[in-house]
């Protein structure tokens, strides 16, 4: 290879594209499905937060082993878009049949299916999210290249989110005289999820294709060390030396709890604790691309500025100030902060979304080449590429988080008994101050520990460059005609 190689805008645009199908799941599963199983089908909160929490763990637990799997592929496409391609049409149907369950169904059977979809969509999920992550840490190697690509890869997960949000609210969730909110119609979710799996399998054609020219000048597998979860956690180990490895690992877990607690209630806030109508809310998910537009810049610019360490801290404070600010004013300060009604709720509401947008890029796509970062450190310790595995730690740690989060969130609305099919303004207004406290102070706790793990992590640009020349030099001496981009 030569050492001077870039990516080309193309290929990289095609390879964030892929993340559209990321960003559709995320938000169908965040923003949507625990409410539909909660509010429309009845089922209680806690067996629906049960329920997700177990696909959740079912799904970390498969990824060591699709990473692994992964990793040791041998094939002359390579080791990454077989699986690819090959997740696309099973995620697109199972995604379907999640919120799309046969009418009728009891408390325990409605449960057994959301499980059996939830586990199957996810599964298939992972199929392509680990190979996806993975590729992309070995087509970039550059320190700010590699930045600049999962920047790209971000910005369509959150772009394609908003989208979702908006469409669905606007087309399939409409305030009817029957339904208000919007939400409350399940004839809307049969449309969500046949255009929710048609946007994902279209999303990884887009990435496979786009990105088959790479193929050739990719790693190929080499020593492979030991297979299956006990391999998976012998290696997890061994990466837990690396201070910055555990500073990351640590802190992902606790930044994607924050974010499910948050994304579990926050349609019952939106609705419930601000009044907005599903028209209004929108609009929101607009003010969040809004954001994410304006981040899109700027990762590049601050990353060439400040250590990613320092970006990611700062970012992080941001998000405590930006959760709290406008919660709190309406908690503690009712008799300042105006009343639900007034034409400055969606003003701030929309604030808010669009610096969820502003920290959602930045924070996603920093993390992600973080985790780059550590490929690279991982291979000068032990002449070993294992991106697989290291996105498989990653979406283990992200993955057992949410399902921690998702059930506590399920949890938590039973424990202030928040009721089933609620029309706005027919909750308890104590009930409806408890649900402003869980989603806002009551997360903050989680990001003052997200703060101080990822205050820990100690890879800079200077010690990322030393790390790359030794394995340069390696690979000279073993293999001349393949040299680190």
């Amino acid at each position: 290879m030569s050492q001077d190689r870039r990516l080309s805008i193309p290929t990289m645009v095609a390879f964030g594209a892929g993340n559209v199908a990321e960003g559709v799941k995320s938000t169908a599963y965040g923003t949507f499905l625990l409410f539909f199983y909660q509010q429309v089908l009845g089922l209680s909160g806690s067996l629906a937060g049960l329920a997700l929490a177990i696909s959740v763990l079912a799904d970390a637990v498969s990824d060591p082993i699709i990473g692994q799997f992964s990793d040791r592929m041998k094939s002359k496409w390579g080791r990454r878009h077989p699986l690819i391609a090959a997740s696309a049409i099973p995620l697109g149907i199972s995604f379907f049949l999640l919120f799309n369950p046969p009418s009728g169904l009891s408390q325990g059977h409605l449960f057994v299916w959301l499980v059996t979809t939830a586990v199957m969509a996810r599964i298939a999920m992972t199929f392509y999210d680990i190979p996806h992550l993975a590729l992309g840490a070995e087509m970039a190697h550059d320190y700010d290249q590699r930045t600049t690509l999962f920047t790209i890869s971000t910005w369509f997960r959150i772009a394609s989110g908003a989208f979702i949000t908006y469409l669905a609210y606007e087309l399939f969730f409409p305030t009817t005289e029957r339904f208000d909110p919007g939400i409350l119609n399940q004839e809307g979710y049969f449309y969500l999820g046949i255009f929710c799996g048609l946007s994902m399998v279209v999303a990884m054609v887009v990435c496979v294709v786009g990105t088959w020219s790479e193929i050739p000048y990719l790693r190929k597998s080499n020593t492979p060390g030991a297979a299956g979860l006990m391999g998976f956690f012998i290696e997890i180990k061994s990466l837990f030396l690396s201070p910055s490895f555990r500073a990351i690992f640590i802190g992902l877990f606790f930044y994607v709890l924050i974010v499910n607690i948050e994304r579990s209630i926050g349609t019952f806030a939106a609705v419930h604790f601000w009044g907005l109508p599903t028209e209004t809310l929108s609009k929101m998910s607009l003010a969040s691309l809004a954001g994410a537009f304006v981040a899109f810049p700027l990762v590049r610019v601050l990353t060439s500025i400040v250590d990613k360490k320092y970006l990611l801290f700062g970012i992080m404070v941001l998000a405590m100030v930006n959760i709290n600010i406008f919660v709190c004013g309406r908690l503690f300060l009712p008799g300042i902060f105006p009343e639900n009604g007034s034409p400055f709720i969606p003003v701030f509401v929309a604030i808010n979304f669009f610096f969820v947008g502003v920290i959602s890029l930045i924070v996603i796509s920093t993390l992600n080449s973080m985790y780059g970062d550590i490929a690279d450190e991982y291979e000068e310790i032990t002449d070993k590429r294992r991106e697989g595995s290291l996105f498989a730690a990653r979406s283990f740690a992200g993955k057992a988080a949410s399902a921690t989060g998702i059930m506590l969130g399920g949890v938590l609305l039973d424990v202030i008994s928040f009721p089933e099919q609620a029309a706005y303004g027919s909750v308890d207004p104590e009930i409806v101050w408890q649900l402003g406290v869980i989603y806002a102070p009551g997360t903050s706790i989680f990001i003052l520990l997200t703060l101080y793990f990822f205050s820990k992590y100690q890879i800079t640009r200077d010690k990322h460059a030393q790390t790359i020349e030794t394995i340069r030099q390696r690979r000279l001496k073993t293999d001349p005609e393949e040299v680190l981009e």
